[in-house]
């Protein structure tokens, strides 16, 4: 018992030290405070949900506030899972770029070798899907008044009522002559996907996007409707474009996933994980000057990347600034933060904590897989030693011999016990 509880008093100075010494929060040379300021402004704006800011890979600051699920009263946490509705189109249009470096098509592709029936829009190519510049129209128009879906009908039943309402619309404009944001756009690429690969669309995403990234607590709402970490829906949602009516988000609106895993699909559009430089480059041009839309991501004139994505009662925003390694994530199910107060709090949030310097870390760090690599933690050792009242009862860091000198012992949990607060990470072996 003795033992246990001098362990536990080393772990309660190592924490103090932590605060004070290497804090996860503390920027060098800055007066803002990220991990406060982020509270702060979560409760300001009133928001149910989830911030979560990185730098270069390490965690800056994140904020979970709000209920999950008042039923279970379960309390949100990092591991709550959201639908990220339209932020679902950068994974639909990095699918198209990854076949395309497979050598299977073309963004200058014309529609009318993949939906030969769509006679109007035979010369839209895939590019002008990628940028909404393809002169078709919404798609989620014709829901209620155009064609029938159903939750009973499978995605494929509802996919084709939505093709053939699509097929006797003509285009808004001719392909390439302006920008129109619409679903339908996502809707046809992840058709295409699935045409190319010879696999489902969720099937590829998993296989050449989810797993290569370790983004393990991501997939597709269809599947997750039900999983007892997706967060609740809030309000009336009688009158809202349901992601239970199967396919009728494919590719534009369906994916599900977490702060951490949002986070790993960002740092990837930095570090060519996923899609090479080239890929990256074409994906993050501006193709409308004035509206400034790349392929399925927005770019920003301060070299900012961003999308929002909204879906029943949700709401999210990624916002990453890949040359200042600035990753955020912000998501809520509160129908109430569905105006600015999300977005409000994403720039806000950016404009402030951007340019903020980290300073290095005494005991870890973490790679670009997340994990943490133990750093040389000696003078932490010391620290904590000196501040110990020593006895001969086995302690982990530090014992005194009989002329009253402290010996520095093995450190090993106590190391990966800081690294852990420093990074954010978890760390394999802790006590």
């Amino acid at each position: 018992m003795k033992i246990k509880n001098t362990i536990c008093v080393l772990l309660a100075l190592c924490f103090l030290l932590s605060v004070s010494l290497v804090p996860c929060s503390a920027v060098a040379g800055a007066d803002i405070d990220p991990q406060s300021y982020l509270e702060e402004q979560m409760e300001e704006y009133d928001i149910s949900g989830v911030a979560y800011i990185t730098k270069n890979g390490r965690v800056l600051c994140h904020s979970t506030r709000g209920m999950a699920n008042t039923a279970q009263s379960k309390e949100m946490s990092l591991e709550t899972l959201f639908p990220i509705g339209s932020n679902s189109k950068q994974f639909c249009a990095a699918a198209i770029l990854i076949l395309q470096e497979q050598g299977k098509l073309s963004v200058d592709d014309t529609l009318s070798q993949y939906f030969p029936d769509y006679t109007v829009a035979q010369d839209v190519t895939i590019k002008n899907l990628l940028t909404h510049r393809s002169g078709i129209r919404e798609h989620l128009e014709g829901l209620f008044s155009g064609y029938t879906v159903s939750e009973e009908a499978t995605a494929q039943e509802n996919t084709q009522e939505i093709l053939d309402w699509l097929y006797t619309k003509k285009l808004l404009f001719n392909p390439d002559k302006g920008y129109r944001y619409s679903n339908a756009n996502y809707l046809l690429l992840s058709l295409i996907v699935e045409m190319v690969s010879g696999q489902s669309y969720a099937e590829f995403i998993e296989e050449n996007i989810f797993v290569p990234l370790g983004m393990n607590n991501s997939g597709f709402y269809e599947e997750l409707v039900d999983h007892t970490d997706l967060a609740e829906h809030t309000g009336d949602t009688d009158q809202l474009i349901d992601a239970r009516y199967k396919g009728l988000t494919h590719g534009c609106g369906d994916i599900v996933s977490t702060a951490q895993d949002m986070d790993k699909w960002m740092t990837s559009l930095r570090e060519y994980t996923v899609l090479s430089k080239e890929s990256v480059a074409e994906m993050t041009t501006n193709y409308s000057k004035s509206d400034g839309y790349g392929y399925g991501i927005r770019v920003q004139d301060d070299g900012g990347l961003c999308h929002d994505g909204a879906v029943v009662t949700y709401l999210s925003f990624t916002l990453t600034y890949p040359e200042d390694g600035f990753n955020i994530f912000a998501v809520t199910n509160d129908i109430n933060n569905r105006g600015m107060q999300l977005m409000n709090l994403v720039f806000e949030a950016a404009e402030d904590l951007k340019d903020l310097e980290i300073p290095d870390l005494l005991c870890g760090d973490s790679d670009e897989d997340g994990k943490v690599n133990i750093k040389d933690a000696t003078a932490i050792q010391k620290h904590i030693a000196d501040l110990i009242k020593l006895s001969n009862s086995g302690l982990l860091m530090a014992d005194v011999d009989a002329s009253g000198l402290v010996n520095v012992k093995d450190a090993t949990v106590i190391q990966k016990h800081l690294a852990g607060m420093d990074t954010g990470f978890p760390v394999g072996g802790i006590m």
